[in-house]
């Protein structure tokens, strides 16, 4: 910060780098609130802290390093985070669509679960006869074999997918253990 350097920071510039955060950001400069607490902010910067900055300059020729590496540190696990997380990079609309649809997955996964037993009981019900108690009860009895049969077959289907990826897991490991002991 010497002759009119700005300071700069990779870590700051990468979070403002994000879409929602920039859109964040955005918002809060356009509501006449946030803008006014950011002149508000930068008043009193300019009025307390701006004259006192020369006189820090050699204290903080001391730090700079390590202030420099923490951002450096800061930076890297950001970097992680986009790897791990790639979504934060994604827009705005995006992330919140993605967040209130996985928010939603139970009430829809409910819904279509209700869905498919009732018209797995309807279908029974018409088969059974249609009218009095005895087609009632009946058709109870049948709504749970069949929904009972097809959540075994599901998860029979699911076990057999999960059973060929861990045939071809094993196969690899087998197939690198091999290639590593003829090295």
């Amino acid at each position: 910060m010497v002759n009119g350097e700005k300071p700069s920071s990779q870590f700051i510039a990468h979070v403002t780098s994000y879409p929602a955060v920039s859109d964040s950001l955005d918002a809060i400069e356009k509501n006449p609130y946030g803008k006014k607490g950011i002149e508000l902010a930068n008043g009193g910067y300019n009025k307390m802290v701006a004259p006192a900055v020369p006189y820090a300059q050699r204290p903080y020729s001391y730090i700079k390093p390590y202030v420099q590496k923490a951002d450096e540190l800061a930076d890297g696990g950001l970097k992680k985070v986009d790897n791990t997380f790639p979504i934060v990079k994604e827009d705005s609309q995006k992330i919140k669509s993605t967040i209130l649809d996985l928010a939603f997955m139970p009430l829809r996964m409910a819904n279509q679960g209700k869905d498919y037993v009732l018209s797995t009981y309807g279908n029974e019900y018409k088969k059974c006869g249609g009218n009095g108690y005895v087609a009632g009860g009946k058709a109870v009895i049948t709504t749970s074999l069949v929904v009972t049969s097809d959540s075994l077959a599901w998860l029979a289907d699911y076990l057999n997918q999960k059973k060929e990826q861990a045939k071809e897991v094993a196969k690899e490991k087998k197939d690198a253990t091999k290639e590593h002991a003829s090295n």
